[in-house]
C-alpha cells in the first residue's frame, strides 16, 4: 500500500470515529433509545372478530394508515386545521418542520414492525397530524375557537367516527408529540387562570368514552405514551411505576391459591339465589365488592353507547399486544366479568333497573352481544383474572342448599306469572277452574253425605 493510500485510509479512519462518536453521544442523550415500541399491529385474531372495531372510518394518524385512499379526503381538513393553528397562534412553520424533523426517528421507533415511509414523509405525517391532534383538542375545549360552520362538530356521525378513530390502537402519535406542539402557543389570551395540557385536552374529548367523565387525571396518566395508554391508566388501579400496574389490596382480591377459579353466574342466575344488585358510587371499574352475609353485588355504573365496543376492544388489544413492562390484563378480566354476567338481554335489564348500565344504544339485546363478543378467549389463569376471587364467592353462594331452593321456588314463581298469570284473562281463566273445582269438590262431598 502506497503511502498516499495509507494517508487516505487513516483519514477515512478517524472521519468514521468520529462520526461514530457523535451518534453514540446524541443517541445516549436520546430519550427514544430506551422508549420501547408501544403502537402495535392488532393481530388477525383480534381483528377477524370486528374488523371495523380496529379499523378508521374518516381518518388516519400516524403511519400505519396512511395510504389508505379513502382516508385521503381528511387530508384537507389537516391543511385547514394547520393554517388555523399557525395564523391563530402566530407560530413559526420552520419551526416546526424543523422539531419533526429532528423527532423523526424517535416516532419511527414507537411503532412495532417496520414504517413504509421515508423520513421526509414521516415528517410531514409528524406535522400535520401533530397540529391536527392538537387544534381539533383546542376547538373541543374552547369553543370560542371554533368556526361556526365546522362540519366535525356540527354533524353528529362526522365527529362520532372521528372519536372512533382516536380510540384505534393503530392510529395513534406519541402523546410526546402533542405536547411538544402545545408548547408553542400561548393560551393565555384565551383564559389565563387555566393550565391547559394535552392530558385536560385529550381527558375532556374523551369525556364520554367508557368511565372518563367519572375518573381524574392522576400523576401516573402523564406517563401514558400514547392515548390508547392514557385511557388504560384513567381506568385501571393506580400504579408505583411508570408503565408497570399494580394492584392495590383495597382494590383487588387475590385469586385462590390453588389457581382454579370459575367464571361467575348471569345475573338473572344470581338473583334466583337470592343475590341483590347495587349500583357503585365509586370511579374505579374494579371496585366490585361482595357482601356475602347480606348477598348485596356492588356493580360500578358504566354508560354503554357507539363508542365502548371500540373503547374496549382496543384496550384489551394494547393489553394482550402491550409485552413490554406490562404483567396485568384488568380491562381484559373486567370485560370477561361483564360477558359471565350477562348472557341474556334480561340479564341487561336487571343491571339497567339498578343503575348499573346506562343503556345509550337502546336495545338491551345491543348490549348483552356486545358483552358476549367482546373477548372470546379465555384466561385460564387465576393470576391474570382480576375477580378470580370474587366469581369463586358468587358461585359459592348461588351452589348453598338455601339459596338453590330459593332459585327454584323464584323460577316456579316465574313460570306461573308467565303461563298463568301474564295478563288479566289468564289470571280469570285460572280463577274460574279454581273455583269450579271447588264447587265439583263441595258437590261431590254433598252428595257422599246424602247418600
Amino acid at each position: 500500500m502506497s503511502s498516499e493510500d495509507e494517508k487516505y485510509q487513516t483519514k477515512m479512519i478517524e472521519i468514521l470515529v468520529t462520526s461514530f462518536d457523535q451518534k453514540l453521544d446524541k443517541l445516549s442523550g436520546d430519550p427514544s433509545y430506551s422508549y420501547a415500541a408501544c403502537i402495535y399491529n392488532v393481530s388477525d385474531k383480534l381483528r377477524a372478530a370486528n374488523e371495523g372495531a380496529y379499523t378508521p372510518r374518516l381518518v388516519s394518524i400516524g403511519p400505519l394508515h396512511h395510504d389508505r385512499v379513502q382516508l385521503h379526503g381528511m387530508e384537507s381538513y389537516k391543511l385547514k386545521f394547520m393554517n388555523n393553528f399557525l395564523s391563530r397562534f402566530a407560530v413559526d412553520l420552520h419551526a416546526l418542520v424543523q422539531f419533526a424533523a429532528r423527532e423523526e426517528s424517535f416516532v419511527r421507533g414507537c411503532y412495532e414492525g417496520k414504517i413504509h415511509l421515508s423520513p421526509e414523509q414521516l415528517t410531514e405525517v409528524i406535522v400535520l397530524d401533530g397540529i391536527f391532534i392538537v387544534e381539533l383538542f383546542l376547538e373541543n375545549y374552547f369553543v370560542q375557537l371554533r368556526d361556526k360552520n365546522e362540519v366535525l362538530f356540527l354533524h353528529h356521525y362526522m365527529y362520532n367516527d372521528l372519536l372512533h378513530d382516536m380510540l384505534l390502537l393503530e392510529n395513534q402519535l406519541p402523546i410526546r408529540i402533542m405536547k411538544s406542539l402545545l408548547s408553542f402557543v400561548d393560551l393565555s389570551f384565551i383564559d389565563e387562570e387555566k393550565e391547559v395540557t394535552i392530558y385536560s385536552l385529550a381527558h375532556k374529548f374523551f369525556k364520554y368514552v367508557g368511565n372518563t367523565h367519572k375518573v381524574p387525571l392522576t400523576a401516573h396518566c402523564y406517563n401514558a405514551r400514547h392515548f390508547i395508554e392514557l385511557l388504560l391508566f384513567l381506568h385501571d388501579a393506580p400504579a408505583e411505576k411508570p408503565g408497570l400496574f399494580h394492584d392495590p389490596e383495597s382494590v383487588r382480591k387475590k385469586p385462590s391459591p390453588d389457581g382454579k377459579f370459575e367464571y361467575s353466574r348471569s345475573v338473572t342466575e344470581l338473583q334466583e339465589a337470592g343475590v341483590k344488585f347495587k349500583s357503585g358510587e365509586g370511579n374505579c371499574l374494579f371496585e366490585v365488592p361482595f357482601a356475602k352475609d347480606k348477598g348485596v353485588l356492588t356493580i360500578p355504573k358504566l354508560t354503554v353507547n357507539a363508542s365502548t365496543e371500540t373503547f374496549f376492544r382496543n384496550l384489551i388489544a394494547f393489553e394482550q399486544l402491550g409485552h413490554v413492562g406490562y404483567f396485568s390484563k384488568n380491562i381484559t378480566s373486567y370485560v370477561i366479568l361483564m360477558d359471565s354476567l350477562i348472557d341474556t338481554s334480561g340479564d341487561v335489564d336487571i343491571l339497567v333497573d339498578h343503575s348499573i348500565i346506562d343503556n345509550k344504544l337502546g336495545d338491551s339485546q345491543q348490549v348483552a352481544n356486545l358483552f358476549n363478543t367482546l373477548y372470546k378467549d379465555v384466561v385460564t389463569e387465576a393470576n391474570d383474572f382480576y375477580f378470580a376471587e370474587l366469581c369463586g364467592e358468587l358461585n359459592e353462594y348461588h351452589k348453598d342448599r338455601l339459596h338453590q331452593l330459593r332459585a327454584k321456588c323464584f323460577r316456579w314463581r316465574g313460570m306461573l306469572k308467565r303461563n298463568y298469570f301474564s295478563n288479566p284473562w289468564s289470571f280469570l281463566s285460572v280463577l274460574a277452574a279454581t273455583v269450579l273445582l271447588i264447587l265439583t269438590v263441595i258437590q261431590t262431598v254433598c252428595s257422599i253425605l246424602q247418600v
